[in-house]
């Protein structure tokens, strides 16, 4: 087999491809149980709404933060929850305007933060999750913004 022009023997190809797989299999161990974590936080606080759940997942290193656009409708109750693998020890969420206003932040759940909010217009919002501390970098974090049923009085 060639690569870039050199000869490269079989069992060093096999070598190097047998050391990737291990590699990948605990980050999709990671992912896995933070996305069965997130489907669970969705069930707790979830009621029935016609409108639609927006999730999203991925890795962070310590102090890296991510953002999640998401429309929010005027008059209906969010809550807006995240969750994080083992080796995370700290998540931060924030609710953000366009123009960056903070309008709601949960730093103080460890591992589980949770916001709750009923915009009065409908518009484009950002949420922002921290990773604040990871014992073994990177981890794995979800969030979702879960539409309520029931109108609540706004945060």
């Amino acid at each position: 087999m060639m690569a870039g022009g050199v000869r490269v023997p079989h069992a060093i190809l096999m070598l190097c491809v047998a050391g990737l797989i291990p590699a990948r299999l605990p980050a999709q161990r990671w992912e896995r149980q933070v996305r069965e974590r997130l489907d669970r936080a969705i069930d707790a606080v979830h009621t029935a709404s016609r409108v639609p759940i927006t999730k999203q997942t991925g890795m962070l290193n310590t102090d890296e933060s991510a953002w999640m656009r998401t429309t929010l409708v005027e008059g209906t109750s969010y809550r807006i929850v995240a969750v994080c693998d083992d080796d995370c020890t700290r998540l931060q969420l924030t609710l953000v305007t366009p123009s960056g206003s903070e309008l709601a932040k949960d730093r103080n759940s460890e591992s589980l933060p949770m916001l709750r909010f009923t915009p009065n217009r409908t518009m484009s919002y950002s949420v922002r999750v921290v990773v604040e501390g990871c014992r073994w970098n990177p981890c794995w974090y979800g969030v979702a913004v879960v539409p309520q049923a029931n109108s609540a009085s706004p945060l």
